[in-house]
This record gives structure tokens, C-alpha cells and sequence, in this order.
């Protein structure tokens, strides 16, 4: 489908924004009146390329009426038809309109006879219909005829040793209760087909038992009360590997006795991750393999049922063995999966966990802003992502429209003015606070920030008497903080942005959010280039404040690529030519400030055993027992990064000036 046209575009860019970021700039959306089709004065979450359209003058336009954030509403669709213009004959282009809004695997199977008939091949139209509720049979009697078989021939024993997976329901024995998770942050069951699908597999369906129904919400408290044999993580939109990076990323942040992690599915190995996009989220013949994929994990420890399943004509070759192991269709979910699948973070830029790389492709910015500047000089509205294939709207599109929609789009030319959770939905340098107290002086230093107590402490020098900015007070600085655009995670810091927007609030300085998209060490210096256009564009701009203490090789390299570079001065409040010799006065400031800076990252391992863990608070015994492992006490080299927890004190006791 590579050479098919594209002619919609999103708001939202999945392949770059972090599951619980898509759900944000949604529900957004929904709460604004922009998802439906009576959406008049508001920007909708899906755009239609009408020129495009009429290029390609259709004489059949399918479209879905089922899920207003799924794709273009049909009231655009229709929209789109009616302002259709002649043919060359002067004819008006009248195309044949579908719409479809199948609930249930029978309705999937009328929409599929439906688009036939549209199409003018009603007898094939027919057939296919046809075949799909026999491919849903097949796979139900593969099961059935064969999973009492398994159980017998492994002695009676249950698939998963625990007492769930067993004979038929006739035999005294309870089918495996499956939950199918279409979305993770925050946790949506499966809705419409897919409870049929759970069901034709020879499973019971958890949370959402009801066909047809919509998918609803949940808490991971919700998925402990159904206790489910087994979790199939499928989410809409996203194949194995997108799905596999975030239900690590999941488990690795889960925390509390009812979390992801404490599940009894989760504890017995019988965690599947899926192709979502693929096999479930669209109502096309593709369910029936669909179907079989469940049947194929959650009946995973029984052979014969495994054997049966392959077996069938139309079941994925890339799902059986040893195929499977690549994960196009489904994988297992264990520590392995990353390695499996080689999610692993390549080099040390962008955020934290394996979503890095499935989230944000690495396609390097540079690129991105060539496409981008090419598409503009061309005076084309939309061009098309190389890494994820979408349809970007481009910088004419959006001035067109003449205002910041608030969908945190990549090339908005309104610096993101009305977005309003932009921790979550910036895509380009924005302003994320300005000063509610006066607004910013009429000359600022921009401070590089990552939320840590090495830049905390030099905004306290920096204010200071005697410091760069003690004039003009906070409102002389303006934060500067780059962060990974998928996981909205500050490199190597581990600290979300949502924390760094909460320290400038307390603050209440100035903060510039610049996200990295890709390979973000190339794009580096234009980002940060960017963003003194976004200062500037507000106040004047004095230079750069950086949080460094000793290492000369990262102040030769800020000279060179910033001083030089940007042509912009930078200042060191916290320079000391001697490493460690102003240790003492440093941590002297931290301690007055009353802040308590935790341990977000530990990335030495004999810090590790020096004692520096997550959570703990930096401070004189952490310093020391650095220190006496040969380690910079300051973490100066990496060993320990931290977050200033600045909310915890008064403003004016963190920022250590009288206001």
C-alpha cells in the first residue's frame, strides 16, 4: 500500500506520542466539541486533503461512522463529496457513498457483503461474507474438538498449572478467561467484536463480556477484581512491537499490590502482546486471524490446540513457529521481549525504556524540517512522514487556518499558543510557563535546566547578589528544558516533563519545553536554536546559564557548538577550574535551600553499592559515601541524577531571594 495516496492526516501523531499523550490530546479534543461531525469552529482531530480528492475522483467512498477518534467523521466525508468539483465534462462527480458501523462479528461480516455491493461484485461480495463466518467456525472447532484431547493426553493437568485453563465447561472444568486490552495508559478493554472473537476462541471474555458494546475505561483495580488467565495487550492501532515497548514501559512503572505487574496473569507468564492494528482494531475479514491468535495464546501450553490452530488455511504464516519469533503477529511477554524484538535504546539520546525507539523512529529532525521546508516551497499543505507514513500537515496548512488548534501539531507556526497541557502535546519549542507575576524582564538568560539539583543550584546563584541575573530577579531567567518527544522524559534523567513544568510553576520562571524527535543528538543544536527564537520572540535574550562544575570537555563542546554556533555568550555560575575544590560551599546552598532533591537514576553501578538507589534524597551521607567509592560526590560524571523537589518549600526559601 505504499503507492496508495493518503489523504487525511491527524492531529495527533501516534508514531511520536506516548499512549497516555494520545488519550490526553483525545479526550482534549472530545471536551472542546472537535471530534464529531458537527465540529464547526473547532479544529477536528482528522483533516481530508480535499484537493486530493478530487484528483482522484472516486466513484466509491467508503467510510466508518463508528468511532469519531478513529478516523475522518462522515460528516466530513459527506462534506468532502458534496464540494466536489465537475469532471471535465462539466459532469457533476456523484460517487457511490458507504458507511459503515459494524458492533459484532455478524455486522462485520454484512459490512464486508456491503462494500462489495459498492463496489459492483455483489456475487463475490457474497462469498467473502461467507467465508469469513466459516473461518470464525473454524477456529472455535479447532479449539473445541481438540482442547480436551491436550488435556488428556498431558494427564488431566491444566495448561498453566494453575487451575484456570482446562476441559470443557460440560466437563466440570472453566474455559480461560481472557482480557483483551486495547489501550494501557489508561487501561480500555476490548470493545464491539472483540468479546464475539474471546468467545469464538473457546474463551470466556473479561471486564467487557458484552458484543457490541463500546470499550470503557478501567482501572488496573478493575482488571485485579476479573483476575483474567490470561492478558492479550492489543491496542488499537499499534503493532507488536509498539504494543511490547509499552506494556514493558507499563510493567516497569507499575507500582502498588494492584498494579500491571501484580497480576496473576503477569506472575504465571501468560502475557500476550499482539498486533492490534492488524488483526483487531479494524472490522475487515482479518478478524478471523484475529480470532485464531487468541485461541493460539490463550491456549499456548496445549500442543494439540496449537497444532489445529496452524493448521488452518488462513491462519498468519508469520505467527507460526518459527516465524513467531519475529513478532509480526503476537509474542509472549517476558524480560526477554526487548532483546526479542530489538527494543533496546540505541545510543544515549531520547528517553527512558524501549518506547524510545518504537515511539520516535530515528529519522533524523534534519530530515524532517527538509521534507518540511520542501513541502512549503512546493506550496503543498501536507507532507508525508518517511518513518510512519502519516500524512504532517505543514506550516501553510496551519496558517491557512490562521490559529493554534491546541493539538501540539509538529510545524504549528503559533508557537502551540493554545495548547493547554503541553507537558504531554508540544512537538516543537514552546513556552510550557511564563511568569504569572509580571511577566519576564525585558532581558533574560536562558538556563539550561534538566530538574536537577546541580541547575537548581545554579539558578540560586544566578539570583543571588552579585549573580548574572540579581537585577532583574526570576523574571531575568527563562528555563530551558529538552526532553525526549515520545516519552516526554528528560534524557538520562529520567524525569518526566510534567515534573520540570511543576518546578517552574512553583517557581513561577519562565520554562521553554523543547522536544527531541529521533535521533535527537543530530538535531540537537537546531532545537535548542529554535527555542532561543521562541525567547526572543518574547524578550530579549542576554545568553546561556549552564549548570556545569568541572568537566572541560562539556564546557569546550557548549563553546564550540553553542557559544559559536548560536553566537550566543554562556555563563557558568557554578565553574570551579579545580573539580570538587567548591563542593563544600555547594552543598552548604542545597542544604539552606531546604529542598530535598531525589534519586531518580542511578546509572554507575558502584553507586549502586555506595548506596545511591531511586528515591533516595541526595545529601551529605549520599555525598560522602560516593566519595569514599572513588565516585564524584556530585554525581558530576553521571553516576546519580536527581530532581529538585522544589514544591516542597516556600518560592522564595527555593529560590533563596527575598520577593
Amino acid at each position: 500500500l505504499a503507492s496508495v495516496r493518503r489523504i487525511t492526516s491527524s492531529a495527533i501523531d501516534p508514531a511520536r506520542t506516548s499512549q497516555a499523550g494520545i488519550d490526553a490530546q483525545v479526550k482534549a479534543h472530545a471536551r472542546s466539541g472537535s471530534g464529531g461531525d458537527d465540529d464547526a469552529g473547532h479544529e477536528p482531530l482528522y483533516a481530508m486533503d480535499a484537493h486530493a480528492l478530487a484528483d482522484l475522483a472516486p466513484t466509491v467512498v467508503l467510510a466508518q461512522s463508528l468511532c469519531a477518534v478513529c478516523a475522518v467523521t462522515v460528516g466530513d466525508v459527506k462534506r468532502g463529496i458534496a464540494a466536489l468539483p465537475p469532471d471535465q465534462s462539466g459532469a457533476r462527480l456523484d460517487p457511490r457513498y458507504c458507511g459503515l458501523s459494524s458492533r459484532t462479528l455478524d455486522e462485520v461480516g454484512r459490512s464486508i457483503e456491503a462494500v462489495g455491493v459498492a463496489c459492483g461484485v455483489p456475487a463475490r461480495a457474497k462469498a467473502a461474507r461467507e467465508t469469513f463466518a466459516n473461518q470464525i467456525r473454524q477456529v472455535t472447532q479447532a479449539v473445541n474438538r481438540n482442547k480436551a484431547m491436550s488435556a488428556e493426553a498431558n494427564g488431566n493437568r491444566n495448561g498453566n498449572g494453575d487451575g484456570s485453563v482446562a476441559l470443557p465447561a460440560a466437563a466440570g472444568l472453566r474455559l480461560p478467561r481472557v482480557a483483551l486490552l486495547e489501550w494501557l495508559a489508561p487501561v480500555f478493554d476490548g470493545g464491539h467484536w472483540v468479546p464475539g472473537m474471546v468467545r469464538a476462541a473457546g474463551c470466556v471474555p473479561c471486564l467487557n463480556a458484552d458484543e457490541g458494546a463500546t470499550s470503557r475505561e478501567h482501572t488496573w483495580d478493575d482488571v485485579h477484581a476479573a483476575d483474567p488467565d490470561v492478558v492479550l495487550v492489543a491496542c488499537c492501532g499499534f503493532d507488536v512491537r509498539r504494543n511490547a515497548a509499552d506494556a514493558l514501559e507499563a510493567l516497569a512503572a507499575s507500582r502498588g499490590p494492584k498494579s500491571f505487574a501484580n497480576l496473576r496473569a503477569v506472575k504465571s507468564g501468560r502475557v500476550f502482546v499482539l498486533n492490534g492494528n492488524r488483526y483487531f482494531a479494524r472490522p475487515s475479514p482479518s478478524l478471523a486471524q484475529g480470532t485464531a491468535l487468541i485461541a493460539r495464546c490463550a491456549y499456548a501450553d496445549q500442543p494439540r490446540v496449537v497444532a489445529a490452530l496452524e493448521q488452518l488455511p488462513f491462519y498468519p504464516e508469520c505467527a507460526k513457529a518459527p516465524a513467531a519469533a519475529s513478532g509480526k503477529a503476537w509474542v509472549r511477554l517476558t524480560p526477554q521481549t526487548a532483546r526479542q524484538l530489538d527494543l533496546e535504546r540505541a545510543g544515549e539520546d531520547g528517553g527512558s525504556g524501549p518506547s524510545a525507539e518504537v515511539c520516535a523512529p530515528s529519522v533524523n529532525v534534519e530530515d524532517l524540517d527538509a521534507l518540511h521546508a520542501k513541502a512549503c516551497e512546493r506550496g503543498d499543505f501536507f507532507y508525508t512522514d518517511p518513518s510512519s507514513g502519516y500524512m504532517v500537515m505543514t506550516r501553510l496548512k496551519h496558517e491557512s487556518r490562521g490559529k493554534c488548534c491546541g493539538s501540539g501539531c509538529r510545524h504549528c507556526p503559533f508557537a502551540h499558543a493554545n495548547v493547554t497541557n503541553k507537558a504531554l502535546r508540544i512537538q516543537q519549542p514552546a513556552f510550557m510557563h511564563v511568569p504569572t507575576a509580571g511577566g519576564l524582564a525585558p532581558e533574560v538568560t536562558v538556563l539550561m535546566w534538566s530538574g536537577g539539583k546541580d541547575s537548581f543550584l545554579a539558578l540560586r546563584a544566578m539570583l543571588r547578589p552579585g549573580g548574572i541575573s540579581h537585577g532583574a530577579g526570576p523574571a531575568g531567567v527563562v528555563l530551558l528544558t529538552t526532553f525526549d518527544a515520545a516519552t516526554r522524559v528528560v534524557a538520562h534523567q529520567d524525569v518526566h516533563v510534567r515534573d520540570i513544568e511543576r518546578q517552574a510553576k512553583h517557581l513561577d520562571v519562565g520554562l521553554v519545553g523543547v522536544p527531541l524527535h529521533g535521533n535527537a543528538g543530530v538535531g540537537y543544536v537546531s532545537r535548542l536554536a529554535a527555542a532561543l527564537e521562541v525567547v526572543a520572540g518574547a524578550t530579549k535574550v542576554k545568553g546561556f546559564a549552564c549548570g556545569d562544575l568541572h568537566l572541560r570537555h562539556v564546557r569546550d563542546w557548549r563553546e564550540d557548538a553553542l557559544g559559536l554556533g548560536l553566537g550566543v555568550s554562556i555563563h557558568y555560575p557554578l565553574w570551579s577550574d579545580v573539580a570538587g575544590s567548591n563542593y563544600p560551599q555547594l552543598s552548604a546552598d542545597l542544604q539552606a535551600s531546604g529542598v530535598p532533591c531525589k534519586v531518580m537514576a542511578v546509572e554507575e553501578e558502584k553507586a549502586k553499592a555506595a548506596g545511591a538507589a531511586v528515591g533516595v534524597t541526595y545529601g551529605p551521607e549520599l555525598a560522602g559515601a560516593l566519595a569514599e567509592a572513588g565516585l564524584d560526590p556530585f554525581g558530576e560524571n553521571g553516576e546519580v541524577h536527581t530532581l529538585a523537589q522544589v514544591w516542597e518549600v516556600p518560592r522564595e526559601q527555593a529560590l533563596g531571594v527575598l520577593l
